[in-house]
């Protein structure tokens, strides 16, 4: 599979999938591959819709093999009747290796559970569970690499609002792909859908950037 197959596959999945965002389960933004031991990184991204505008920054730390964690923290502009505002939006997650191309399996696949909030006037807003992510990387140019990625979770989903409240099950579904400028530089967008409970609008689009250090 070439590169430009490979991009054109990614762009015309997300344009498909595309919608106004939603935010309430902050991803992880990346591949399945966890940072090496020791490795560290830091991202910023941003997502908008007709509804909500937000930033989104995230530290990734890794303190064992095939192992890694992630803290988010940020902040978003609400526009809907029963949450006009801004809101703090914080979050954590972490992955673990379970099979590596390096090692024959055709993409590498985590697993991993995060913790996603929202926090604002007459906003309350909770998701928490396991998902699994695959991911694999392709050359692209030179010293470049681009690395499609999905991810399934299940989640525990509240919200509360002056007007809804409601506790169910959420299947959060993330599609994107990084792009590799170097080992510690990579562009990233990403589309989230949310199935089941889900306060907001359905879908996020997110684009961002990841520093290593």
């Amino acid at each position: 599979m070439n590169r430009n197959t490979i991009a054109t596959w990614v762009a015309g999945a997300l344009l498909i999938c595309a919608g106004p965002a939603q935010s309430q389960s902050l991803g992880q933004f990346g591949g399945a591959a966890p940072l090496p031991m020791n490795g560290h990184s830091l991202g910023t991204f941003v997502d908008a819709s007709a509804h909500e505008v937000g930033f989104i920054t995230q530290l990734r730390l890794s303190f064992y093999p095939d192992v890694d964690f992630g803290f988010q923290g940020g902040l978003k502009r609400l526009d809907y009747t029963d949450a006009d505002g801004n809101a703090l939006r914080l979050g954590a997650d972490f992955k673990v290796a379970a099979m590596r191309v390096r090692s024959g399996f055709p993409v590498d696949l985590s697993f991993g559970a995060g913790l996603g909030v929202d926090t604002g006037d007459n906003l309350s807003v909770l998701t928490m569970g396991p998902n699994v992510i695959a991911s694999r990387g392709y050359a692209a140019g030179t010293s470049g690499t681009i690395e499609p990625y999905a991810s399934l979770g299940l989640a525990y989903a509240s919200h509360n609002t002056t007007l809804q409240d409601d506790t169910g099950i959420q299947w959060p579904f993330r599609l994107g792909a990084e792009y590799r400028f170097s080992p510690d530089l990579r562009f990233v967008m990403e589309l989230k859908q949310a199935w089941g409970t889900h306060y907001g609008d359905q879908s996020t689009f997110s684009l961002g950037t990841t520093f290593g250090f």
